[in-house]
């Protein structure tokens, strides 16, 4: 099947940070696109078919279009803004383009690991715990392809709060969030004038803060918090978050947070 006739096929999860990405990405440039919803909880990613066929990783999302596999969001969302530049959201000036991809690095290098071991030390834990015991658990964590990403979830899902990687994610966000409230002291959006991929990279991190009940840690930046207001006003938040939201994991995630106020605040005092 030829590219021009074939249909943008996304594998994703409803609040995965990544997912979620690459569906506001989707909906900005108003492209159809046909999810295939896979369940974390329930391993489905990590299948020996969809590991094999689809994504070695054993992670969302995958993008198929015609022949093409494209893994990893960050690469996903240049591939599909090379493939259909006329809403373009890269920035114009040479200069905006790179600050836009050294803000995405960031994400990859260190920044979506932090999220995931925030989220698993405080919420999504509970989801292993009150479900499956010890070995059942230890099961599906071998399951994981990668061994860092192993020893990183047994060590969250375990310890929780008590986690010995929670205190350097947490850090690497207050930093995050100072660099770029000094940037948009004097920009509109984060790589420059206009709207771009990192303004889209960056929007699902700050929302899992709010819906971890922790957005305490960004609304004193005032520019930030202005930003983000912003974002959400956008008609393709609502189509690639608010309208993928699942309620249990909502709650599970602010009640776990507000649970976990006191113990956050004094781990970054």
């Amino acid at each position: 099947m030829g590219k021009n006739v074939a249909k943008l096929k996304l594998y994703h999860n409803d609040m995965s940070s990544c997912s979620q990405k690459v569906r506001l990405l989707l909906e900005e440039k108003k492209l159809e696109w046909i999810g295939k919803h896979l369940d974390l909880r329930k391993g489905e990613t990590r299948t020996k078919e969809y590991i094999n066929k689809l994504n070695k990783n054993g992670v969302v999302p995958t993008l198929v279009y015609g022949n093409d596999i494209v893994i990893e969001s960050t690469i996903i969302m240049e591939y599909l803004e090379d493939e259909f530049p006329k809403v373009s959201l890269r920035p114009i000036k040479s200069n905006d383009i790179a600050r836009m991809r050294l803000l995405n690095k960031n994400i990859d290098d260190s920044l979506h690991s932090a999220i995931a071991i925030i989220s698993s030390c405080i919420a999504f834990r509970h989801q292993f715990i009150e479900k499956y015991n010890t070995e059942e658990i230890n099961k599906l964590i071998e399951m994981i392809p990668d061994k860092k990403r192993r020893d990183i979830s047994k060590d969250t899902i375990f310890k929780g709060l008590e986690s010995t990687y929670l205190p350097n994610a947490l850090d690497e966000y207050l930093k995050v969030f100072d660099k770029l409230d000094k940037h948009l002291s004097q920009y509109e959006w984060l790589a420059g004038d206009n709207y771009s991929l990192a303004d889209i990279s960056y929007t699902p991190y700050l929302t899992r803060f709010e819906h971890l009940d922790l957005s305490f840690m960004f609304k004193e930046r005032q520019n930030l918090s202005n930003w983000f207001s912003k974002i959400k006003q956008r008609e393709n938040y609502k189509q690639a978050i608010l309208d993928w939201n699942n309620k249990k994991y909502l709650t599970l995630m602010y009640n776990k947070g507000s649970d976990a106020y006191s113990k956050i605040a004094k781990i970054i005092s």
